[in-house]
Order: structure tokens, then C-alpha cells, then sequence
């Protein structure tokens, strides 16, 4: 009976290591043949990972006074109990998200990460500490069968050591390209060469501590008129650039005759909190941890963000936080100078609220109430942070834009995404019909997203923690002045020059008068305003995006050259995105060589030192 129970037990191990193995092969590899040399070295990857149980239970049972110690014994099988639910709960991470679990992504955001998957996870906690206590008695039935099998026949303890070889070879081999797996952010993190993520981090922490110390003596001397009594900024959530179109954004086109449209703007990260950062602050984006992770809010509120600087103009700063709860948000926000951020205490009990926050639309109409109860004649400078709709798994929720949407019966990520992002146009449309009515006179707008979703212009490239290609990065910013000085702006027009989001706080330090040299970013000022005394030229500076999951991109643009710096391969892809818009064809080459990009950007605050006339030119010609 004992011997069947053990039979049973090992059968449902091996059918959870045969679920773990096509969930990391369909992870990785999605549509191909299974029948192929990809697919066969992935799944040779991934058995070391799950037989690691049953060969260190081999190995330890063959040292005798370990094995005799019963504490030890026990201590050993809770570990490999612990382990084997590990892989379980990865599984079912898989299996849910339809995409592996990105441990760096974890590891830079474990403050927001842990209660997220405490969340997802506590009501079953008193079921798996069950499941992991059972488990320890049941290893004991199922693998003291295999370990004696491979015992007592000498060719399938060959098979099995084999077995183990070859996918400790493998793990080896692709330790520094499977990204997102543990042992490819172990050796991106312990063993492999940091110097280029050593470099940048420094470069940012230098001009990090410049700017606390760079204050504005004539702050006051600000003349923010311009820009009316009220400036809205509302935050887009994850508003791809590519799929901006009269079928998808119409709303967004439909507001741009009052205003100026920037198409292929950059985004200079993929991470909302980070976008925050380079569109108030002007900053540029960490390698590593946001700068609530590094820095205290003390530090922090010596940067001269844009609530801080309205604020001594005379404004009042108001955060309207209608997402999911984030501690790391809200301390950022009242860090730099916004003096309330209002979140559930502005709804009503029964607004609708979804896993990423309050429906927009019922939102913007709070947050409207709330400044007309208590702000309706004072100067305001309003940040809107809204996101429930345009976010992963991207399914439409509002049964009554289901009838509406571009693709009634999607089947693909892309019609899915596109989807999202029209009911999230449907929602800014009201916001902007309340914006018309209510505030056009006296105030300006700025709608920007915090930062791209990719669509799959690259195969599979269809989740935010990896890649760095311009579908990662590219989003869309719209200016709309107020009504009444509708002369002084350029209306109607689309600018297509690839300015990026830190761009946005010297511009509008422009408009109304004040001067900031230390900042990375360029004024696109002369593009929104009809002034000919303003010379409107393309970009002058480089723009750096950065992707920090996945062991780290760092992204520099001279349009039309592209230098992309993989941190974890150590190696730079050059593009030529006019002539290779697709980014099919890079050449690749030392970084070292060109380690003097991200140096200008920092040192020569953004303006590029003369780079080589044609990709593949030998920088030391310069």
C-alpha cells in the first residue's frame, strides 16, 4: 500500500514539473514547434530547477550521520517542501499573467510587490502552510522510490546524472540571456560585470545631489500667467505613441484643435512612479530604485519640482490619486511640494473601483466636484494620476463601451491593448468636456502618459519589464493653453521632433520666465508658442530612456542613431531608425567605446559631443 502511495505521490511531482516545463516553454518560446532545438535546450534549462528536490534528497541520504540526525532530516525536507510550492506559486504566476515572474522587477520594487502578493496569496496562506506540512511527510513515500531505483540500476543513475549535467550546462550557457529568471538575476546582480551599471548609477547620484544644492533665488520672479490660473497635468496610463489614431484615441485627436499634439514623444522609462519623476522633476530615471527608494523625503524636497516651484508662485498643489493604493506614490508626492493628495476620500461608497483604481470617468468628475466645493476661485496646480482601465491583463470592464470598442472579438494582444486604450480615450473625453466647460478660459492642460505599453511590433514584445525598443518607449504629450490667449500659442499643431518627458519642466520653466541650467532636458517652449521671436529647431539634446528589469537597458537617442547598452550582455546595438525604423538590423559592438554618450548626457547636461558621420565608424575618428 505504502509502495503505491508513493507511486501516486511521485506521479503527481513529475505532472507538476511537466506543468512548471510548458509554462516556461510557452512563456518563452508561445506559437513555435515544440519539435525544435530552441525549445528542446529550454526544456533541458529548466530541469535542473525542478529536480534539485529529488537530487539533493539522493545526495543527502548517502551522508549517513547527517541523514541519521532527525532535526536536520526534518529541517532538509521543510526546505525542499518550501521549494517545490516556490515552483507551484510560479506556476500559477505564470499560468495567470502569461508571462514569467520578473525577480528584478520584484527586487526594485519589493515595498509595492510584497503586499501585492500578500494579497494575492493570503487567503490561501492557512491552506499552503497545510500543503507545505503535508508535503514534508509525503516526500518521504514518493522520493525514497526514485532514489532507490537509481541506486540499484547503474545505467539510469547514469540517465539522471546526465540529466543533471546537461541542465546545469544549459543554466550555465544562458544564465546572462534567460532574464527574467532567478539565476539570470543572480548573475546579474553577484557575477556578472556591474561597471557600466557602477557608472551610470554614479553619473545619476552626481546629478542627483547638483540639483538639491541648485535653488531658485528669483523664483518669484516667475511670471506664470500664460499658463492661466489653473494648470492641469492628467496623467495617460501606458498610451502607446503607435496606436494613436481617429479609431482608437479619437477623444485625444478631438482635444488637439485646441492645443499642441506631440507625437513620438519619449517616455524615459517604463514604470509609472519613474515617469512621475522625469515629468515633475525633470530628472532622469534611475538605473536601479526610484528616488524614493534612495533618497529620504527630506532629500527629496530639495529638487526643484513643478509643485514646489508653483507653489512659491502662489498656487495651491493638489494630487489626485485615483489608483490603487501605493505608499511609494504618496510619499513621493508630498515630497515634492504637493500639498494634499486626495485619493477614496473625495468618492462616493458606490463608485466603481477596479484592481488598478476608481473608473476614470467617475473620478474626473470627483475630483472636478472637489475643486469646485473648495478651490473654485483659487490658482491651482493639479496632478491627476488615474489607471484603472489601460492596464495589464487589459480587458474592457464597462459593459457599456463594449459595443463601442474597435474590437468587439479580440484575439490577439495588440486588438486587446488597442481596446483599453479607446475606453481610456472615451474616459479623457469627458474629462475634457468638464475641462471645456468649466476651467478653458483660465487654465491649460497637459496630457501625458507615464509611459508606454509595448505592442508586438517585435515579436512577443509584449510585456513592459522587457525590451527597450522604441514601441517600449514612445508615448504622446498634448498642450492645450487657455482659451483666452489662444493667440499667444501655435493651435492645431503636431510636432513630430522626438522630444522625451524631461523635457516638459524646462519648458514650461521657459514660458513663464525661469531658467534652470542644470537640467538635463531642452525647453520645446518655441514649439507651443506662435512667438517668431522663438527659433523652433529639432532636438539639440540626447534622450536617454532607461529599462531597469530584466537585467537593464539604457537607451541613447541622437535621432536617427540609437545606442542601445545592454547592461546584463555588455554590449551596445546601434540602430539607424530612419533607414532601420523596425530596429531589425543593429551593429554591435564594445559599449566601452561609447561609454562617452551616457557621460555627455550627464556632464554636458544632454548636448552630444560630435558622434561618428555614419554607424560603424570608429569612435576615436571623432
Amino acid at each position: 500500500m505504502s509502495n503505491k502511495i508513493g507511486w501516486s505521490l511521485l506521479i503527481l511531482y513529475l505532472a507538476i514539473v511537466g506543468s512548471f516545463c510548458g509554462l516556461e516553454i510557452d512563456t518563452y518560446i508561445q506559437d513555435l514547434p515544440f519539435f525544435q532545438i530552441h525549445t528542446l535546450l529550454l526544456f533541458i534549462n529548466v530541469l535542473f530547477v525542478l529536480l534539485l528536490p529529488i537530487l539533493a534528497y539522493a545526495l543527502l541520504t548517502t551522508i549517513q550521520p547527517l541523514w541519521a540526525n532527525r532535526t536536520a532530516r526534518i529541517f532538509f525536507l521543510l526546505l525542499s517542501s518550501i521549494y517545490i510550492h516556490f515552483m507551484i506559486l510560479l506556476a500559477i504566476y505564470k499560468s495567470v499573467r502569461k508571462t514569467d515572474f520578473d525577480f528584478f522587477f520584484f527586487w526594485y520594487n519589493s515595498a509595492d510587490a510584497l503586499p501585492v502578493l500578500w494579497k494575492l496569496f493570503a487567503p490561501w496562506m492557512f491552506g499552503v502552510t497545510l500543503s507545505v506540512a503535508v508535503c514534508i511527510l509525503l516526500q518521504q513515500q514518493a522520493f525514497p522510490l526514485i532514489t532507490g531505483i537509481l541506486k540499484n540500476s547503474r545505467k539510469l543513475g547514469i540517465i539522471f546524472a546526465a540529466v543533471i549535467v546537461s541542465s546545469m550546462i544549459c543554466q550555465l550557457a544562458t544564465i546572462g540571456s534567460i532574464r527574467s529568471s532567478a539565476a539570470g538575476f543572480v548573475y546579474a546582480n553577484f557575477i556578472s560585470d556591474r561597471q557600466l551599471r557602477n557608472d551610470y548609477r554614479r553619473l545619476y547620484q552626481d546629478h542627483i545631489e547638483a540639483l538639491r544644492s541648485d535653488t531658485y533665488a528669483d523664483i518669484r520672479q516667475g511670471v506664470p500667467s500664460i499658463l492661466g490660473d489653473v494648470i492641469f497635468v492628467v496623467k495617460q496610463e501606458s498610451l502607446n505613441d503607435l496606436l494613436v489614431g481617429p479609431q482608437i484615441t479619437p477623444q485625444l485627436l478631438k482635444a488637439s484643435r485646441d492645443g499642441i499634439l506631440f507625437r513620438q514623444l519619449y517616455a524615459n522609462s517604463i514604470q509609472s512612479l519613474r515617469g512621475y519623476e522625469c515629468i515633475l522633476c525633470g530628472v532622469p530615471p534611475n538605473i536601479e530604485g526610484a528616488l524614493v527608494d534612495d533618497y529620504s523625503a527630506e532629500e527629496i524636497n530639495k529638487l526643484s519640482c513643478l509643485p514646489r516651484i508653483f507653489k512659491a508662485l502662489g498656487y495651491s498643489t493638489l494630487y489626485f490619486f485615483g489608483g490603487s493604493h501605493n505608499p511609494r506614490i504618496v510619499s513621493f508626492a508630498k515630497s515634492i511640494g504637493f500639498e494634499r493628495v486626495l485619493a477614496d476620500n473625495i468618492v462616493h461608497p458606490e463608485d466603481i473601483k477596479f484592481d488598478w483604481g476608481y473608473r476614470e470617468d467617475i473620478f474626473y468628475t470627483r475630483v472636478h466636484e472637489y475643486i469646485q466645493d473648495h478651490h473654485a476661485n483659487d490658482k491651482l496646480f493639479v496632478f491627476i494620476d488615474t489607471g484603472a482601465t489601460n492596464h495589464a491583463p487589459f480587458e474592457v470592464l464597462d459593459d457599456a463601451l463594449r459595443d463601442q470598442i474597435p474590437f468587439p472579438h479580440p484575439d490577439k494582444f495588440q486588438e486587446r491593448l488597442s481596446n483599453t486604450t479607446f475606453v481610456q480615450d472615451a474616459y479623457f473625453g469627458h474629462l475634457y468636456d468638464i475641462y471645456r466647460r468649466h476651467y478653458a478660459p483660465r487654465s491649460s492642460l497637459i496630457a501625458v502618459s507615464d509611459h508606454a505599453w509595448p505592442m508586438p511590433r517585435h515579436k512577443h514584445n509584449i510585456y513592459n519589464e522587457r525590451g527597450a525598443y522604441e514601441e517600449n518607449f514612445l508615448i504622446t504629450l498634448l498642450f492645450t493653453p487657455p482659451s483666452t490667449k489662444r493667440e499667444d500659442f501655435a493651435i492645431g499643431n503636431t510636432v513630430t521632433h522626438r522630444f522625451s518627458q524631461m523635457d516638459i519642466l524646462p519648458s514650461i520653466l521657459d514660458m513663464i520666465g525661469l531658467n534652470r541650467n542644470r537640467l538635463l532636458g531642452e525647453s520645446f517652449a518655441p514649439w507651443l508658442l506662435a512667438n517668431q521671436n522663438y527659433r523652433r529647431t529639432e532636438p539639440q539634446k540626447s534622450k536617454l530612456s532607461i529599462q531597469p528589469y530584466g537585467g537593464g537597458y539604457i537607451s541613447v537617442v541622437q535621432y536617427p542613431r540609437k545606442y542601445l547598452f545592454d547592461v546584463l550582455s555588455q554590449d551596445i546595438k546601434i540602430y539607424d531608425l530612419m533607414q532601420d525604423p523596425e530596429e531589425q538590423n543593429p551593429e554591435i559592438r564594445d559599449p566601452a567605446e561609447y561609454m562617452y554618450l551616457i557621460e555627455d548626457f550627464f556632464k554636458n547636461r544632454g548636448n552630444p559631443s560630435p558622434a561618428p558621420e555614419s554607424i560603424g565608424k570608429d569612435p576615436s575618428s571623432r
